[in-house]
């Protein structure tokens, strides 16, 4: 059973895929005491651990101590870092939980608390996803006066002692997002957050904790947020090693109001423990992506070209026709349109908020070059931009009233746009009658949906709302669209991956993981994003070189191999490549045709980092264990460091495997403790090996 109610020792014990989580109704007072979040136990254990003996702490502590608690709300003698804080509307804002009962149905629990003063009701949920927990909450306000939500999260995890815990967190920047970052946890609060209405660049919302774990060896635990706007996560190490996290919505710009009788359901958080090591985290990570989280998880993700760096702003038909042609002969499924293509689109400064095609541009119209793409057997996609709208644009002139502004003040005014309100209903309905025009008028396959700015500027409507609202249309737009368009593909963009978190990979089949898209770059941003994320889900462009951004010049074997390791995507302009190059690219898109079901759906194992001196491989075993893909990159190959065999992992070391391009035979065994013989040279040197398994072991 997932939940099990022990009534003598009065604690509720979940259990999933590789780990159990136990907390106790507290007859003392406290409404909900914490016990255990770790590797599986049973019932016949709770006894033990039910009640613990304690040492008698400092009066100078907090109390509850937060690591006891299931949910450490603001008020008493509670000083570590809180979940729920409210304000009543005679300025009350000390809450007083008492336990009131609990449901279970299949797989989720609710626990009911009630403010003994306070006509306040809070239900905790809990649910076993496979190997995940998702914990969440719902705020009721029953009584008949308003009262204000200023700090809303939505769990506090606690964590076993560790005797010097670290802390993994996916950190970086505009095009440099999602960088793997490692180190100690110290006493105090670690605050990982983005203010910017969006999930932003800065920090994935995610973070794990371990005591020395590697990627084989060693407990984890690790949390994200499941939220497409603002969030915050704190982890706080107190003085004697107790460490709990506190995840959720950000407090930084939130006055949340509940009226008499309204609720407030608080964004999923989720928690994954892996028990050997960070490789197995990743694992867990990627298989409740696509039992629980992706739409069309088991559909492998086309083939794509997308033709922004090609063209840029100077979107013409015949152009786009040409690179289609181009793509085609690649071996390319899907064919996008970047920004550019509608009215008044020459640059950054118009256009946005009018999407019809400019007809300077496009004389035949989207729907000419939608049907020119499908002649060349590719399904056709465009860009859209439909939380911005220029000051020049059409829809900004008739609808001045959309835009997210203060009335006493102009609007700020970022990437030359402003923000529309996606919490009026008249904005949603705009936008999801525009996007089906779209999708329908011009043969839409795909959409690649971009936010190229935060939201600010909130206005009085609303104050401290408007960007939960602002998220909850963003979904609501979302979600009716595909509705309406059940075919339909989506793509999620943010500048990059300023919006690459579960509740929109809930509702997109890819995501962008950064604007930067220099191969060696890629090898950072790419093993931060896979840490967490399906490489199904992780869109891959081989573009020019020297590339936009960085203007380095690499080689185009080492631009498709990095490509490849997700969801490869061509983005270069292809009728400036030469005969050869175009020869060369459509044999790394079939060979990757080849291997992509296990690259997508497989198991990835990072054997070495990027992080960690100039060479290191990943290697992808298939879901049947019947083909294995190995890429080894070097950033460049030193004389003392060359042709190192790579061992290999998960692999059966019983059978053996063979590598059809070789005809080299080896055994699980000999893979995985003496390793793969590769031979490297050169700088940005990279190759692909792929073997199948044999039933039998070589002699």
């Amino acid at each position: 059973m997932a939940i099990e109610w022990d009534g003598p020792t009065g604690c509720f014990l979940l259990t999933g895929g590789g780990f159990s989580y136990a907390f106790a109704v507290d007859r003392a007072g406290t409404p909900l005491r914490h016990l255990h979040w770790g590797g599986p136990i049973g019932p016949d254990d709770l006894a033990a651990i039910a009640d613990p003996a304690t040492r008698l702490g400092s009066n100078t502590w907090s109390r509850p101590r937060a690591h006891t608690e299931e949910l450490v709300v603001h008020g008493g003698t509670r000083f570590d870092e809180c979940v729920l804080k409210v304000e009543f509307r005679d300025g009350v804002r000390a809450l007083d939980l008492a336990y009131q009962g609990a449901d279970a149905t299949g797989d989720r629990l609710a626990v009911r608390l009630r403010d003994r003063h306070r006509p306040l009701a809070v239900t905790l949920y809990y649910e076993v996803r496979g190997s995940a927990l998702c914990r969440w909450l719902e705020v009721t306000n029953a009584g008949e006066e308003p009262l204000v939500l200023d700090r809303a999260g939505s769990a506090g995890w606690v964590l076993p002692w560790q005797e010097r815990p670290r802390v993994t967190t996916l950190s970086g920047g505009y095009a440099a997002e999602s960088r793997v970052t490692r180190g100690d946890l110290v006493p105090g609060r670690l605050v990982l957050e983005s203010r910017r209405g969006i999930p932003g660049h800065a920090h994935q919302p995610w973070l794990a904790v371990d005591g020395g774990a590697g990627e084989e060896h060693g407990e984890v635990w690790s949390i994200a947020v499941a939220h497409s706007g603002s969030w915050k996560l704190v982890a706080e190490l107190s003085g004697d090693g107790r460490v709990h996290v506190v995840a959720g919505l950000n407090d930084f710009d939130l006055r949340h109001e509940l009226a008499p009788g309204a609720r407030a359901v608080l964004p999923e958080t989720v928690g994954v423990y892996a028990p050997d090591g960070y490789d197995e985290l990743t694992a867990r990570w990627h298989r409740y992506e696509r039992e629980h989280v992706l739409p069309r998880p088991d559909e492998l993700r086309p083939v794509l070209y997308n033709s922004w760096e090609a063209t840029f702003f100077d979107v013409r038909h015949d152009d786009q026709v040409d690179l289609a042609r181009q793509a085609a002969g690649l071996g390319v499924e899907l064919f996008v349109v970047d920004d550019g293509w509608f009215v008044g689109r020459t640059g950054e400064g118009a256009g946005l908020g009018d999407w019809s095609a400019d007809p300077a541009k496009l004389p035949d119209g989207l729907a000419r070059l939608s049907a020119a793409v499908r002649e060349q057997g590719m399904r056709f996609g465009v860009w859209v931009e439909p939380e911005s709208v220029s000051p020049a644009s059409e829809l900004f002139r008739n609808h001045p009233d959309w835009i997210y502004r203060w009335p006493d003040r102009e609007p700020h005014r970022i990437r030359e746009s402003y923000g529309l309100d996606f919490g009026l209903p008249a904005v949603r309905e705009w936008a999801v009658e525009t996007l089906d025009h779209l999708v329908r008028e011009a043969g839409v396959d795909f959409l690649k949906w971009d936010l190229n700015r935060s939201l600010v500027d909130q206005g009085s409507r609303g104050e401290g709302t408007v960007w939960l609202d602002h998220v909850a249309g963003f979904h609501e737009v979302v979600d009716r669209l595909r509705e309406a368009h059940p075919g339909l593909w989506l793509e999620t963009c943010a500048s990059g991956g300023g919006r690459a978190d579960l509740a929109s990979l809930a509702r997109f089949e890819l995501a962008w993981p950064s604007d930067n898209t220099d191969a060696l770059e890629r090898l950072d941003i790419q093993e931060g994003y896979a840490f967490v994320h399906s490489p199904q889900t992780m869109s891959c462009w081989v573009t020019d070189s020297p590339g936009h951004l960085t203007r380095r010049s690499v080689p185009l074997r080492f631009r498709f191999h990095v490509a490849m390791t997700g969801m490869l995507g061509v983005g270069g302009n292809l009728t400036a490549w030469s005969p050869r190059e175009r020869a060369e690219a459509a044999g790394y898109v079939a060979q990757y045709k080849e291997i992509r079901e296990t690259v997508q759906l497989g198991r990835l194992h990072r054997l070495g980092s990027p992080r960690h001196g100039e060479r290191f491989a990943l290697c992808y075993v298939a879901a049947d264990g019947a083909q294995v893909a190995i890429f080894v990159f070097a950033r460049a190959v030193r004389q003392n460091t060359q042709d190192r065999p790579v061992r290999l992992r998960g692999l059966d070391e019983a059978a053996g495997y063979e590598d059809p391009a070789t005809g080299r035979r080896y055994s699980g065994a000999f893979l995985r403790y003496h390793g793969l013989p590769v031979a490297l040279a050169g700088d940005h040197a990279s190759e692909l090996i792929v073997l199948r398994r044999t039933d039998h072991r070589p002699r």
